[in-house]
């Protein structure tokens, strides 16, 4: 089974405060030139997308610097939604699970609040610190939230981010994960927009659910 995991983007849909709404235009139209065209217009971190290390990280690197393996892998859907902190004891808590995965992904509840203004008030779970870093070391590709941010949305900081670009890890944020809360058999494909230089970029996410045998996990 393949279920997509993203949201679709339009003009009316919610960006993050101070970023231009996405603009999508005909370039050319059916009854003149006798095919479609849409010309489009957004910024790199649109709906749901991934973050590069060089988001935040004078050093990092960009999504078109990394190999496509990155992108892809198997995933575990932790249902955070009645928490607002995710602390390293309840990571630990998951009996090694995280260890034996690709990626980690939080189901925080706020998928709901989209497309309204909701959808970037604070409140949704997000890892601190010593668990930001104990997702480090894991050894993960990349961390999935269903909010806006892997951060408070209130931060001028965001540790989060930058303890996961340090350990070379994408985020992937704005995710649909409602419909596979809880889950820990799939195998997700997160695939970005390969342009140049690129600190982020849409993604189309999905996943593939099938049971993993125990060689598999091996």
């Amino acid at each position: 089974m393949i279920l997509d995991l993203t949201h679709t983007i339009s003009q009316e849909m919610p960006v993050y405060p101070g970023a231009p709404t996405p603009r999508l235009f005909p370039a050319a139209r059916l009854d003149q030139h006798g095919y479609r065209e849409t010309q489009i217009s957004m910024v790199s971190h649109t709906g749901t997308h991934m973050d590069a290390p060089s988001h935040m990280l004078e050093t990092g690197s960009t999504l078109d610097e990394l190999p496509v393996s990155q992108f892809c892998g198997r995933a575990v859907v932790l249902d955070v939604s009645d928490r607002d902190t995710i602390t390293v004891e309840y990571l630990k808590a998951q009996n090694g699970l995280l260890r034996s995965v690709d990626f980690v992904l939080f189901y925080t509840g706020w998928e709901k609040r989209w497309p309204t203004n909701d959808f970037f008030a604070d409140g949704f779970a997000v890892p601190d610190e010593e668990a930001a870093k104990y997702l480090v070391s894991c050894g993960l590709k990349g961390v999935g939230t269903d909010a806006i941010s892997i951060d408070r949305v209130s931060t001028e900081t965001f540790p989060a981010h930058k303890i996961f670009m340090e350990g070379g890890m994408v985020i992937i944020e704005c995710m649909c994960l409602k419909k596979v809360a809880g889950r820990s058999d799939l195998q997700l494909f997160a695939l970005p927009l390969k342009y140049e230089n690129s600190d982020g970029a849409s993604v189309r996410a999905v996943a593939e659910i099938r049971d993993f045998t125990e060689k598999e996990m091996e």
